[in-house]
């Protein structure tokens, strides 16, 4: 009986949301039977958006603007005192609203004439050539936002949960990282700024369990399990499989293992001070892969606690390894050849908020490491947050992702006719993600009505933002313009302008309405004033701005 209770403890610990002893304190006495075997919630968005101008300094995409949507449904079958089964689906994301294509094109519309349309198709957008038969395709300034086909479904995460004497086993397709963190986002509504577009997933085995109470459960004769998420020492180990091209060879199979260690205290006297939600957590991570001789540790450390009205969050995560996989593409680019690059990448975030009642206060510190000099033969200095850590609503997430887009569009461009297996271009695009930058983001929220059933609020900050490592390099349009040893003449923004020394200062400014905790309707605005690094080369960028109104619907 001890172990089974100490295994049910362990499911809690985890963060599995869909075993039966998380579900038992959120239902109603007379739906539990039926409850406690499925679970289900639905979010739909939508989201209209204007950007004007996307191009800072050219004529190809000024005026942008589109509606898109997505429903995500998260979803859970359990046994009690067995496991469960989890999955997060998907559907129409990032489809747009209409009846979009050309009848005979792709992607194809459901019908040839615009005003007959009656039924709305899969597309969204992306960015690709514009069309003409005399396009350049090696200019960047020719690639535009254009429509895409896209899919109906997509599965986000599918595991499965089994509750053992010693923990926690869950396998299958599972959140990268728990929450939000510099290094992986589970997809969850934890921006401040902004949406999220979708979490990291991996394919992965895991143990897990609470660590100190499993030493005090062997070691103290009747001791009273503690199943609280907040109070603990929780230990996980795992086995992640990312690649596995051919299933006759494991030499091409990039394999990741680690184990994590939080410690956590929900409340404490310690110095003098009452602390509340205390985590200090840290993991240690290792990929390998024997085709390109990669070898990489990643060592992230997150420390979290309340001080009166005083809430702090600090994340660090340090990589250094090697690996041959990232030269290959750039050494065709460049027409050198590949070699095996040492990898020294570091990210951070730091978080205050100071609650006054009413009001709350922010500063938010960002770091991430560049790279301005992208030769295959020098180490590899760069890291990105993950995906959906926003930071702003518009520099990063949309203004630098559509110029990096066109980069890597010319960059495989230029590779299309090699026999290369690899193209590490593609991870210059950026898609939204921060990198290469240093920043400084002071923010206050306002409460201007809380009540049971709404909640009326104003959000507003303003982003500075520099380049980490000697400006902003294109690596791709630098790459192909190097003409000898030295790098830095050579050397170009994703502008066609100098690496510069300042992003530019962006202002945001939220305003939401919560309607009994189930619709959300939030107005947001941003204004950048590009700087240096985001001029052309006549020293070139216009003043843009995005307006986007968001309905959200949770059930």
């Amino acid at each position: 009986m001890r172990l089974h209770r100490f295994a049910a403890t362990a499911l809690v610990a985890m963060g599995c949301l869909a075993s039966s002893s998380a579900w038992a304190q959120a239902i109603p006495e007379d739906t539990k039977k039926s409850s406690e075997l499925f679970d289900i919630n639905a979010q739909y968005r939508t989201r209209m958006m204007r950007i004007e101008p996307l191009e800072l300094s050219g004529t190809q995409a000024r005026q942008t603007n589109w509606i898109e949507q997505r429903l995500r449904l998260d979803g859970s079958l359990s046994q009690p005192k067995v496991g469960s089964l989890t999955f997060q689906i998907d559907a129409l994301d990032g489809v747009l609203f209409g009846d979009n294509g050309s009848f005979f094109g792709t992607p194809r519309s459901n019908s040839g004439v615009s005003l007959s349309s009656k039924k709305p198709n899969l597309t969204r957008w992306t960015v690709g050539l514009r069309d003409g038969d005399d396009v350049d395709q090696l200019d960047p300034d020719n690639y535009v936002p254009v429509l895409e086909a896209a899919p109906l479904l997509d599965i986000n995460y599918l595991y499965a949960d089994v509750i053992l004497p010693v923990g926690l086993l869950r396998v299958g397709r599972q959140p990268f990282n728990y929450g939000s963190g510099i290094a992986g986002n589970d997809g969850g509504r934890h921006n401040r700024f902004g949406v999220s577009q979708y979490g990291d997933a991996v394919d992965r085995i895991l143990l897990g369990t609470k660590l100190d109470e499993a030493v005090k459960m062997l070691t103290t004769e009747g001791h009273s399990i503690d199943t609280s998420l907040d109070n603990g020492v929780i230990f996980g180990v795992f086995y992640d499989l990312l690649k596995q091209d051919r299933i006759q060879s494991r030499s091409d199979n990039l394999r990741q293992t680690g184990f994590t260690l939080d410690y956590r205290k929900k409340n404490a006297d310690w110095l003098g001070f009452d602390w509340r939600d205390v985590r200090l957590g840290g993991s240690a991570v290792f990929l390998k892969n024997d085709l390109y001789n990669t070898s990489i540790v990643g060592l992230p450390v997150t420390l979290e606690a309340h001080m009166s009205s005083l809430h702090v969050k600090l994340q660090y995560i340090h990589t250094r390894g090697e690996t041959e996989e990232i030269s290959q593409g750039f050494a065709a680019l460049s027409s050198s050849d590949p070699s095996s690059q040492l990898l020294r990448a570091h990210g951070a975030q730091a978080i205050a908020d100071l609650d006054l009642g009413r009001v709350t206060l922010t500063m938010e510190f960002d770091y991430a490491t560049g790279d301005s000099d992208p030769r295959s033969t020098n180490p590899i200095t760069s890291f990105s947050f993950a995906r959906d850590m926003n930071v702003g609503v518009l520099l990063f997430e949309h203004i630098m992702a559509f110029e990096s887009a066109r980069s890597v569009a010319v960059g495989v461009e230029n590779l299309s006719a090699t026999d290369i297996d690899v193209f590490p271009l593609t991870e210059v695009r950026t898609d939204g993600r921060f990198t290469n930058a240093v920043a400084l983001f002071p923010q206050a929220y306002i409460d201007i009505i809380k009540n049971d059933k709404n909640r009326l609020w104003l959000r507003t900050g303003v982003l500075f933002a520099w380049p980490e490592d000697g400006g902003v390099v294109d690596p791709i349009l630098t790459t192909l313009r190097t003409d000898g040893e030295e790098i830095a003449d050579d050397a170009v923004n994703y502008h066609g302008g100098a690496p510069g020394n300042y992003y530019g200062t962006e202002f945001d400014l939220q305003l939401g309405w919560r309607v009994k905790e189930h619709f959300d309707w939030m107005l947001e605005g941003a204004l950048l004033v590009p700087g240096s690094s985001l001029q052309d080369a006549n020293g070139h960028a216009t003043n843009t701005y995005l307006l986007e109104n968001r309905f959200v619907f949770s059930f």
